[in-house]
């Protein structure tokens, strides 16, 4: 069970069974020996001034004659003085460990500060990218809707053609009809000249009517024909410009996809360097768990510190019970 009350006398009685029992007189396994009773402040402090008196027990001439003092007191700087020259190196290795540590760490804290910014920039090229990409689709459109246009346009810009077309063919038939029919009289006219000559006489007059208002026919389908030419001649034309205004646009079109192409280039390149960066976070990481495996390593180092001063401790206390045994040999007589 546990006791209150912890006082040196319980303390030094712990100290003393433990070494008896060959083990090591820590705070732990003296609190342990105590029934787990006391601070560990107080148990340090009663250990600290037990070593003390021990060790002013050494120094005592009247218990101890002078080649003996020297020798413990050689014993003792010797023991020291390793002691403390393997917490130097030990010491020296953590300082120099924790310095190339702290410099490799600020180096990639520098690094991710510096991917970070490039990120960012990165992340603002990408939008501004996706949103030139966007007016370039919304362009697209516009230009596709332009194209449907002229294409309709041009559509019914042939259909009004082959509509004109089929007019011109068609006064082309009735004029040719006409000059057919006009023939056609001229020689009935010729071979019955000389037997219809006094008949042809007394409808001259008609016929040369007849004829003014034929050949007025024919000025006028003649004029329509020229008008039906120069409509024709202007839709040809009309037609050549919406050909070429067809072609620009297909030149713009050709230009925007190639513009595209570039621009999902873009975005892959942003994609690759977007994968670097991940990496670089993860190098990150790496660095982090190498700085906890360094607290890890301090907390072993104080530990194998603490287990030295226990050896020391243990080293002393057994010096001093040699010394005590010296001391209390009897002379040889």
């Amino acid at each position: 069970m546990a006791r209150g009350g912890v006082n040196k006398a319980l303390v030094s009685k712990a100290r003393e069974t433990l070494i008896s029992r060959g083990e090591n007189p820590s705070i732990d396994a003296i609190r342990v020996e105590l029934g787990n009773t006391g601070s560990k402040s107080t148990i340090h402090r009663y250990l600290r001034e037990i070593e003390e008196e021990a060790s002013a027990r050494l120094d005592d001439e009247a218990l101890l004659s002078q080649p003996i003092k020297e020798l413990v007191g050689r014993l003792a700087a010797a023991l020291k003085q390793e002691a403390q020259a393997a917490i130097d190196e030990s010491h020296s290795k953590h300082q120099h460990q924790v310095q190339s540590l702290t410099g490799r760490i600020q180096e990639l804290e520098d690094s991710l500060a510096t991917i970070n910014k490039t990120l960012s920039d990165n992340e603002h090229e990408l939008q501004s990218a996706l949103a030139d990409l966007e007016e370039s689709k919304v362009s697209e459109e516009a230009l596709k809707a332009k194209q449907a246009k002229a294409a309709q346009t041009e559509e019914k810009l042939r259909e009004l053609l082959a509509e004109k077309q089929t007019q011109i063919e068609s006064l082309e038939e009735k004029h040719r009809h006409s000059r057919e029919a006009m023939e056609h009289y001229r020689q009935s006219v010729k071979e019955q000249r000389d037997q219809d000559q006094r008949k042809h006489e007394q409808h001259s007059q008609q016929l040369q009517s007849e004829i003014r208002a034929l050949n007025q026919t024919l000025a006028v389908k003649q004029s329509d024909i020229t008008q039906l030419n120069k409509d024709n001649g202007r839709l040809a034309a009309e037609l050549g410009s919406i050909q070429k205004t067809a072609a620009k646009l297909e030149a713009e079109q050709r230009k925007l996809t190639t513009d595209l192409d570039s621009k999902a280039e873009e975005s892959d390149s942003l994609k690759i360097q977007l994968s670097e960066l991940a990496a670089q976070v993860e190098e990150l990481d790496k660095v982090k768990k190498l700085n906890e495996e360094l607290q890890a390593w301090k907390a072993e180092a104080s530990v194998s510190i603490g287990k030295l001063e226990a050896e020391i401790s243990i080293k002393t206390d057994m010096m001093n019970r040699l010394l005590e045994e010296k001391t209390k040999a009897p002379e040889p007589k």
